[in-house]
C-alpha cells in the first residue's frame, strides 16, 4: 500500500491522521455551513502540494482571486503552485450562482477531463454541485466512476452538508467513501472550536487521531488542540 503525505512542519496534522493518506482514497468530509470543511480542504490541498502532488480543486465557494486570498491568509501559499501547473483551481461559483438551475453538474464532472489528470482531486462542496440532480441513480453512477479514478493511484476529497441532500443520496455517499470525517463546531472553555471527527477510515498507514479539536489562525492555517469535545 502506498501513501500520500500531507506534512507540514507547523502542525501535526499528518501524524492525527495515521502517516498518510492511501492511494485509492475516497474522502467524505461533512458537516453544516461553517463547521470547518472548506478549511480541512484547503489545509490537506496544501498539505498534498507541499509534498510535492498535483491537485485539482473544483470550488463552489470562491472565485480564484478569492481563494488565493484565503490561502494566504493562512499562510498556505500557492501562487507558485498555480503559475507552474501544479494546481489546477476550477471555480464554479458563477455556475452555481446563476438564476437559470443548473441541473447536469454529475454528467460533466464525469466527462471533463481535466478534473481528474492530477494526483489529488477535491470538491468544495460536492453537495452544492449535485443538489439539483441529485438522484440515487445518478450519485451511484458517480460514486462508482468516482471509484474507478480513485483506483488508478488517485485520492478524491469531497465535502457536503448533509442538509443539501436526501438522507440516502447522503448514505450513499458515506458508504461509497473509504474515509469519512464529520465537521462540528462547538463551545469549549467559553469559546468556539471546530472538531473534525474520523468515523471511518479504511487502510490507515496507522494509529489515527479520531477527534481532532482545532482552531483556524491567521498566518498559521489550522492549529491543532489538546482538548476534549464536551
Amino acid at each position: 500500500m502506498k501513501y500520500a503525505k500531507i506534512e507540514l512542519e507547523r502542525d501535526d496534522v499528518h501524524k492525527r491522521f495515521g502517516g498518510g493518506i492511501p492511494y485509492g482514497s475516497i474522502i467524505h468530509i461533512e458537516g453544516e455551513e461553517s463547521s470547518g470543511k472548506s478549511i480541512l480542504s484547503q489545509r490537506l490541498s496544501y498539505g498534498f502540494l507541499q509534498n510535492s502532488y498535483s491537485l485539482s480543486y473544483i470550488s463552489t465557494q470562491s472565485t480564484t482571486t478569492e481563494f488565493v486570498k484565503q490561502m494566504t491568509s493562512l499562510k498556505y501559499m500557492i501562487n507558485k503552485k498555480l503559475l507552474n501547473g501544479n494546481l489546477l483551481y476550477i471555480p464554479v461559483y458563477p455556475l452555481i450562482s446563476d438564476n437559470t438551475q443548473k441541473d447536469d453538474f454529475i454528467k460533466k464532472s464525469m466527462t471533463t477531463r481535466a478534473f481528474y489528470e492530477k494526483d489529488i482531486i477535491i470538491f468544495d462542496s460536492l453537495s452544492t454541485l449535485i443538489s439539483n440532480d441529485a438522484s440515487e441513480v445518478q450519485v451511484g453512477d458517480l460514486m462508482s466512476f468516482l471509484k474507478r479514478i480513485a483506483s488508478m493511484n488517485k485520492i478524491i476529497v469531497y465535502t457536503i452538508n448533509p442538509k443539501e441532500l436526501s438522507d440516502q443520496v447522503v448514505t450513499m455517499l458515506r458508504t461509497a467513501a473509504t474515509m469519512v470525517i464529520k465537521t462540528e463546531t462547538f463551545s469549549f472553555g467559553g469559546n468556539l472550536k471546530n472538531s473534525a471527527k474520523i468515523v471511518k477510515y479504511n487502510m490507515a498507514a496507522g494509529p489515527f487521531q479520531k477527534v481532532m479539536v482545532f482552531r483556524v489562525d491567521p498566518g498559521l492555517g489550522i492549529a491543532v488542540e489538546i482538548s476534549s469535545v464536551a
